[in-house]
């Protein structure tokens, strides 16, 4: 039993060991980006890639190579993953939760209000230099040329994101 397991825990991260790989590839490929959006993703994504190839790699060396010292760094790292992911979403939930989207009558879409969600939020997104970074991801994205063809029944009849509700009310809106 004792090397059934450790050949099981030796093949699953050998698996997150090789996914990793095109995780930091993706995010060296961003980096090459010279985009907003996607510039602000190469850190993230560079350092969840390392870290989830080191775990691996612990663990695969200490089930593979019954290396005791390995298999209670892997433990622990992923403890500490565990908890981290918990805290982030307890962060997310936290920051978000007053948030939602108010459904407009006649309309097939929600409106956002950010009154709605909690004052750190608020307080970021007023921040001069969030929000240009926010604005330039979205005149970036193209995500108001598609609505710039529609005729006024297909406002109607279309499920707008809130970006394209943004879009349909000007310029404005994207300024501080």
């Amino acid at each position: 039993m004792y090397r059934f397991s450790n050949s099981v825990i030796g093949y699953l991260n050998l698996l997150t060991l090789l996914s990793s790989i095109p995780i930091i590839a993706g995010a060296l490929w961003l980096a090459k980006s010279s985009a907003t959006c996607e510039s602000a993703l190469e850190t993230p994504l560079l350092a969840v890639g390392f870290i989830i190839l080191l775990v691996s790699l612990a663990g695969f060396i200490g089930a593979c190579f019954n290396v005791a010292w390995a298999l209670w760094l892997y433990l622990f790292a992923m403890f500490l993953l565990i908890v981290a992911l918990l805290c982030i979403t307890c962060f997310g939930f936290a920051v978000t939760g007053g948030g939602g989207g108010v459904q407009v009558s006649g309309r097939m879409y929600s409106e956002y209000h950010l009154g709605d969600y909690s004052p750190w939020l608020r307080s970021r997104i007023t921040e001069e230099r969030y929000w240009r970074a926010a604005v330039s991801c979205v005149v970036g994205s193209n995500a108001c040329a598609e609505i710039v063809r529609w005729t006024p029944l297909d406002y109607m009849q279309r499920d707008l994101t809130p970006i394209q509700v943004r879009c349909t009310a000007g310029p404005l809106y994207f300024t501080i």
